[in-house]
């Protein structure tokens, strides 16, 4: 724009000439044309630059709890759009019922949430005129997680409730239970405190996760102890349960992990439900870079008890690093006594056999 101006006020002054008039059109033809089609084309790339907007589909849902199955210690706020009198928060009991107004006990165990928005539409109908009913999941039910394959400590896991922060007014009648329910197995506990400070990461080291309450894959395999050298992380295996409406059953994924392992990328770091299944394959060969990735990244932790006992200095539990050789754990303890016998380790396998 400061190129025109200039070039503005030099033809200003040129019109203030009264003479040689042919000469300045002549020169205007010239000099100016193709410098106006060099200034549009910059002016065109511009606007084709700033008009690189969004799709409008980006808004749309990513429908991630589409499958979500609804079960005990689900909390869940439903809406009377036309009613709201019969709005409320409520909670899925032992027996997988809801108590509702106007229809008491209500049967929901294996319903996803928009399936139990239409049977409700349908169950309402009897007493509302064109009910509309809207379900938003409050808070989540804990999470019992089965992982097994090439993990150090293969087995079921139990992960704290999640709250959405979708329903923030709970009012008196929840807040108490929350409150418990929070203090004794969410994130709240001692337990899932101690977790999240002794997760094997440097203070500088940040990880980016869309959401720091859900579980996802890298919780399971953290939570299990750790990978190990033949862990195959290209083809882990999740089993989710389908809902009763799409016909029920199982269904399987393959995920490969490596971009979180090598790259910190958290693209295939998916959400885990309640009743999932893991499996880690073994690899032919040992990734011998795979135990140094995984502790930075988070998923094994830096160290491992041990318990020595017998006939040395120092007896008990130690902390030896992640894979150590048994010499390693034998000079940690001190030097082996006198008239010391044979020594026996014993390990638990994978399979749940006793080594």
């Amino acid at each position: 724009m400061d190129k025109l101006n200039i070039i503005y006020n030099f033809f200003k002054k040129l019109l203030d000439y009264k003479s040689n008039t042919k000469i300045f059109v002549i020169f205007n033809i010239l000099f100016f044309t193709p410098y106006s089609y060099i200034l549009k084309a910059e002016t065109d790339n511009f606007l084709i630059n700033d008009n690189k907007q969004i799709n409008i589909k980006y808004l749309e849902t990513k429908n991630e709890l589409e499958d979500y199955i609804l079960d005990s210690s689900d909390l869940i706020s439903i809406e009377f759009v036309s009613t709201p009198e019969l709005s409320g928060v409520f909670s899925i009991n032992e027996e997988g019922e809801l108590f509702l107004p106007r229809i008491d006990k209500t049967y929901v165990r294996g319903l996803t949430p928009s399936e139990l928005e239409h049977l409700l539409d349908k169950r309402f109908s009897e007493y509302l005129i064109q009910p509309e009913i809207k379900i938003r999941i409050v808070r989540f039910k804990p999470l019992r997680v089965s992982i097994r394959g090439e993990v150090r400590n293969p087995g079921i896991y139990k992960f704290p409730a999640y709250n959405s922060g979708s329903f923030i007014d709970f009012g008196d009648k929840y807040t108490s239970d929350i409150d418990l329910f929070f203090n004794e197995e969410g994130v709240n506990s001692k337990e899932n405190k101690d977790l999240r400070e002794d997760n094997s990461l440097g203070s500088d080291l940040i990880i980016k996760r869309s959401n720091e309450g859900i579980t996802t894959i890298s919780d399971v395999l953290r939570r299990s102890g750790g990978i190990t050298s033949l862990s195959d992380l290209s083809r882990i295996k999740i089993i989710r349960d389908i809902p009763i409406g799409k016909g029920g059953g199982k269904k399987t994924t393959l995920i490969n992990f490596y971009s979180y392992l090598y790259d910190l990328d958290p693209i295939n770091d998916i959400r885990i439900f309640d009743g999932d299944s893991l499996f880690i394959p073994e690899l032919s060969n040992p990734v011998n870079d795979q135990i140094p990735k995984s502790i930075l990244s988070g998923i094994s932790p830096k160290f491992i008890n041990v318990n020595l006992y017998g006939r040395i200095d120092n007896p008990g539990i130690i902390r030896v690093p992640l894979e150590a050789s048994l010499p390693d754990a034998i000079d940690l303890s001190g030097p082996i006594k006198p008239l010391s016998g044979k020594i026996i380790l014993i390990r638990y396998s994978n399979d749940g056999t006793i080594t």
